[in-house]
């Protein structure tokens, strides 16, 4: 199944604007049953592999950090992935803002898969 670039874009765009209103129902309602979360890096680790650890997981961040923020820097379509450069403030005991590379996979017109690096 092809998805367009604007759905794409649509996808990515619902997303960050439900984590910033800190709406875990519209904001998990992007994403796959099945979503895949990475954490890019030396050691590249799988965080969750369906949606309720992803939920659980989103909720518990968004109830622990009640000024969370993503500022979305730039985004880049790039075949059939996002990929999205943020500012992530608002996480309670950091001292700075995170600087974050988001990059989306589609599967079945929602995010499929998600690897994060920072």
């Amino acid at each position: 199944m092809t998805i367009s670039k604007e759905r794409m874009i649509e996808l990515a765009q619902g997303q960050l604007e439900a984590y910033n209103e800190r709406n875990i129902e519209k904001f998990v309602a992007f994403y796959h049953p099945e979503v895949q979360v990475w954490r890019l890096g030396a050691e590249s680790q799988k965080t969750c592999d369906n949606i309720k650890t992803f939920k659980e997981m989103y909720r518990e961040r968004f109830e622990k950090n009640p000024e969370l923020h993503c500022e979305l820097r730039s985004r880049t379509v790039l075949n059939d992935s996002v990929l999205d450069e943020e500012w992530v403030t608002g996480v309670t005991g950091a001292q700075a803002p995170s600087h974050v590379v988001a990059i989306y996979g589609f599967r079945d017109d929602l995010i499929g898969y998600v690897w994060f690096t920072r």
